[in-house]
């Protein structure tokens, strides 16, 4: 497609029109909070700091000319312990800014978050607008421009979760446009680096990609659309797109790692005997807090240390089935509620919203939920896609550690799901009043 063509696409320039105001305004609403933060922060000590500090580290380095390294105070070395985007589009910031004499750095990254975030409300229309038409995906986008954890969140968190849900929330976008779209449409390219840059931004999002492919080519089968040779191109380019970063890792750290290399560790936080009764990791453990770990990973290298705390997770939850269930169940339940994630949010602790967060984190999951059920009866095989991405995606945070900014990615999702059961049960009401 060329850039000629984008100008005269009718239905981008409808989209871009009932999204430019949203857009501005979610992105108002960040950077305000972001300026009252720091002024609560500076006048009156009020704790809203923002967690992020091995994204942070990696930034800095890479600004100083150090490499992708030191994620964390004590531990200088290369790493693949985070995916290289996030980190090196933040040291742009500490190019810029001095981390050690200024904010400046700190800033640019909050305020990068924020667009990634605002932005975020145009697929939020676009999807909204072909799944359940106009009136929703404008609702959608709206709400999501004000919802309370898409605002906190590129403030709170300066991680990839603001990023990471704008990037799947296109992706869907585009796999909606992969089924009518014709084989030989630069789209198929288009798609297979954008999952590419999705690896490289949370390889946890590719847990959709084989199911969304799926979807594809039944859906284009029962058009009798040709799928092999596009689907074929599109893996090509995802994998070229990714093996750069591959082949560093391999070269760098004497190791096979896909795109990061902590989920052993993760793993092993979120299952050993150390997890405390009213938690779902042990944090204390952590090797950016634990000195022993940090000397076990010093001394036996990221890649042996990431394989041994993986096969000691193993172990543990071979040996300990019932345990293990239980700290699944308690991850699936903060998943959905933040009932222990609350309890360490320092801006929710901050602001005390307590118990009001939780019942908002699990009203919103509720509808979202409901809303998924209503649309899968209607319309099954359309709206497979935002169920299975809303299914998917959360399940290696249920065997692993969960946080509520991990399932920030498909909260976009949500937000439309609830909004169409919102959107249904007001018709439902109005027609039996009439």
């Amino acid at each position: 497609m060329r850039a000629s063509d984008l100008v005269d696409n009718p239905a981008l320039r409808e989209t871009l029109r009932g999204t430019a105001w949203v857009v501005l305004a979610a992105l108002l609403v960040r950077v305000l909070l972001l300026v009252v933060s720091r002024v609560a922060q500076d006048r009156f000590q009020v704790n809203l700091g923002n967690v992020g500090q091995e994204a942070a580290c990696v930034a800095s380095a890479l600004a100083s000319g150090k490499g992708f390294s030191n994620p964390f105070r004590g531990y200088e070395a290369p790493t693949a312990w985070l995916a290289p985007v996030f980190p090196a589009l933040w040291s742009i910031g500490y190019r810029v800014f001095d981390p050690e004499t200024s904010r400046g750095g700190l800033y640019f990254c909050q305020i990068m978050n924020s667009g990634f975030s605002a932005l975020t409300c145009w697929p939020v229309f676009w999807l909204g607008n072909r799944l359940f038409g106009r009136k929703i995906g404008t609702a959608a986008a709206w709400s999501w421009a004000f919802l309370p954890l898409a605002i906190l969140f590129p403030l709170e968190w300066t991680w990839d979760q603001s990023l990471s849900a704008l990037t799947l929330s296109v992706l869907l976008c585009m796999t909606y446009k992969l089924r009518d779209a014709d084989a030989k449409s630069k789209i198929w390219s288009g798609y297979g680096c954008l999952w590419g840059f999705a690896a490289l931004v949370n390889p946890t999002l590719c847990i959709v990609l084989p199911f969304l492919a799926g979807w594809v080519a039944y859906a284009r089968s029962k058009a009798a659309a040709p799928s092999v040779q596009p689907l074929l191109r599109f893996a090509l380019l995802f994998l070229l797109a990714i093996s750069p970063w591959t082949l560093r890792n391999y070269f760098v750290l004497d190791g096979a790692i896909f795109i990061k290399s902590n989920f052993g560790l993760e793993l092993w936080l979120g299952n050993n005997a150390g997890v405390p009764a009213d938690d779902v990791y042990a944090h204390q453990l952590n090797p950016m807090v634990n000195f022993q770990q940090r000397l076990q990973l010093a001394f036996a290298g990221e890649p042996m240390y990431m394989r041994a705390k993986q096969r000691a997770a193993v172990e543990f939850i071979r040996s300990h089935p019932g345990t293990f269930l239980t700290l699944v169940a308690r991850r699936i339940l903060d998943t959905w509620t933040a009932w222990y994630d609350v309890h360490i949010d320092v801006w929710v602790v901050a602001l005390r919203l307590g118990w009001i967060w939780v019942a908002f984190c699990a009203l919103l999951s509720l509808t979202a939920a409901l809303g998924l059920v209503l649309a899968l009866r209607r319309n099954f095989v359309e709206v497979l896609p935002l169920g299975l991405c809303a299914i998917l995606l959360p399940i290696p945070y249920y065997i692993t550690h969960s946080s509520l900014r991990y399932r920030h990615p498909i909260d976009p999702l949500l937000t439309i799901l609830a909004v169409y059961f919102v959107g249904e049960m007001v018709m439902r009401i109005k027609r039996s009043h009439s």
